[in-house]
C-alpha cells in the first residue's frame, strides 16, 4: 500500500493533466480534492481520482464518458455541503490546491 506521500505525489500529476484537459472538473473542500477530465482526444475515455485528507487516501478509475457525467452530476450534488467556492477555476486556486498536497509527507 501507497503512503501518504506518494499518493500526494501520484495525485498531483493527475491534477495537473486534469487543469490542462479540457473540459475538466477539479473540486477542493477541507475533506478531500476531486479531478475529473479526459484521458483521450475523442474524450470517450475519462479519469476520476481523489484523494481525501487527513489519511492521503487515494482513488483512481479510468471510466467512460457516460459514467463521467453521471459522476459529474453526483459531485455537483455534493456543492450545497462545501460551497460553491471549492471549484477550482484559476491557476491561483490549482496552485493553493496543490500546495495542499504537502500536508500529506
Amino acid at each position: 500500500m501507497a503512503d501518504k506521500a506518494e499518493n500526494a505525489k501520484a495525485f498531483g500529476v493527475l491534477l495537473a493533466q486534469a487543469w490542462e484537459n479540457t473540459p475538466s472538473f477539479i473540486c477542493s473542500n477541507e475533506d478531500y480534492i476531486y479531478c475529473l477530465f479526459p484521458s483521450d482526444e475523442t474524450k470517450t475515455k475519462w479519469i476520476e481520482a481523489s484523494l481525501t485528507f487527513p489519511d492521503g487516501s487515494f482513488d483512481k478509475k479510468d471510466i467512460d464518458s457516460d459514467k463521467a457525467i453521471a459522476l459529474l452530476i453526483e459531485e455537483l450534488k455534493v456543492l450545497p455541503t462545501y460551497g460553491a467556492n471549492t471549484i477550482v477555476t484559476t491557476k491561483a486556486q490549482l496552485d493553493e490546491v496543490s500546495s495542499r498536497l504537502g500536508t500529506l509527507s
